[in-house]
């Protein structure tokens, strides 16, 4: 019988170069396609015709905020597949749905396509960074950078499909199945299987002391869950409520609530208050630079926050706020109409905004991984519910903000008084 046949020295830095690779570029697809699905879905609805847009909001976030709350208790429960197919037939069920229902269809139908979207896209949220804990931040990366990757797609879509291909926004739900299959190939063909211990792969492909410990940061932080799959159910419940409420909720949900609330109020509440620039021939593609001004900061950030990880989240909050607060002031007095400055406040506040996410999830696993006895999926679910909030939150005052800007009699200079 020949003798087994030893893995050649270095090959272990191949296996985990291979391994982050598939890790990275799996959780960037499925970022990605969770960021766009549930915006073709809405815009195909066309919700803003029946409703005014605070009601709007609160029908595409709230059951979003339900569902985080939710499904996080469920997770260790429920086998993997099984959420996939989930997702994929309530997917395929609200596109159907979506293009079976045009616009003079009764709202209440139209609410319950944008319902199911909103609590489809919030299950997916919280399975995939649930995931982290099996990942690290390899994972985390490839999220955030597919992620922001979404955002930009979504700040420039509409002006492509209606202005260059001259479509309407109905005929993009044809692309939700592309974006399914991409998410459902990326999870069951390309993401490798979890690594859980780093360390012994690499002493199995013959590395030496020296290479273990420069290759041991890529491991996954969240080490395989301790708890007794014994345990019951609404114990189980009262833990995690616990562990939410006494650290979550301190160190990573209202921090990133926080932020997300301060950042939508200046990037969904400034653009059409804005003062109106002369490059531009009319606001819809201002519209579209701006966002993707914001969303070129936010993509940088998240694509590079992990390589330059930053110890004072509190002074990348105190320079996110101001950044804010000299957007809106530039907004309400028309302060300067220099472009550079305009793009640039949007931009930065992107990136410290990207900045401040990525942290807050890596401060998360930090957390978890040096507290094994919890239980760290339920815990990397249920950070995402203060994105939400804060979403939700901030784009009701952002409206407000407009409004108010826009009702002045000295509108005169602004974009909304171009808006007929």
């Amino acid at each position: 019988m020949p003798a087994v046949k030893l893995p050649v020295r270095g090959s272990g830095s191949i296996f985990t170069a291979g391994w982050d690779l598939r890790t990275f570029t799996a959780f960037g697809i499925v970022g990605l396609a969770n960021t766009l699905l549930p915006y073709i879905i809405f815009s195909s609805l066309y919700l803003i015709v029946p409703f005014s847009l605070p009601v709007v909001l609160v029908i595409e976030l709230l059951p979003a905020i339900a569902v985080k709350l939710l499904i996080p208790h469920i997770l260790h429960y429920t086998p993997h597949w099984v959420w996939l197919a989930l997702l994929s037939a309530c997917w395929i069920l609200a596109t159907v749905a979506a293009n079976a229902a045009p616009p003079n269809v009764i709202a209440p139908i139209r609410t319950l396509i944008a319902v199911l979207a909103s609590a489809n896209t919030a299950v997916a949220e919280v399975f995939f960074l649930s995931q982290l804990s099996h990942y690290g931040k390899t994972a985390l990366a490839g999220w955030g950078t597919g992620t922001a990757a979404g955002g930009a797609l979504r700040a420039v879509l509409p002006t492509i499909l209606t202005i260059h291909m001259g479509l309407m926004m109905r005929n993009a739900t044809r692309y939700v199945y592309y974006l399914l299959v991409a998410m459902v190939a990326a999870h069951f063909l390309v993401l490798p299987s979890p690594v859980l211990d780093t360390m012994a792969v690499n002493e199995l492909a013959g590395e030496d002391e020296a290479a273990v410990e420069m290759e041991s940061h890529k491991s996954p932080l969240i080490t395989a869950e301790s708890h007794s799959q014994t345990i019951g159910f609404w114990e189980r419940v009262h833990s995690n409520m616990q562990l939410m409420s006494n650290k979550l909720l301190r160190l990573c949900i209202d921090p990133l609530l926080l932020v997300t609330a301060v950042q939508a109020l200046v990037s969904s509440g400034t653009p059409r208050a804005s003062r109106t620039l002369r490059i531009f021939s009319g606001y819809q593609s201002f519209s579209a630079t701006y966002g993707l001004a914001f969303q070129i900061g936010d993509f940088i950030a998240r694509s590079t926050a992990l390589l330059f990880r930053n110890r004072r989240p509190r002074l990348l909050f105190a320079l996110l706020v101001v950044c804010c607060f000299a957007a809106i002031l530039n907004t309400s007095l028309m302060l300067s109409a220099n472009r550079y400055v305009v793009f640039g406040l949007i931009s930065s506040i992107g990136w410290l905004r990207g900045m401040m996410y990525m942290n807050i999830y890596g401060a998360g696993m930090e957390y978890l991984s040096r507290n094994p006895d919890v239980d760290a999926e339920f815990g990397l679910g249920s950070i995402g519910v203060g994105e939400t909030a804060g979403m939700l939150i901030g784009s009701l005052a952002a409206v407000t903000f407009e409004s108010q800007l826009c009702g002045l009699a000295s509108r005169g200079g602004r974009w909304c008084s171009t808006i007929t």
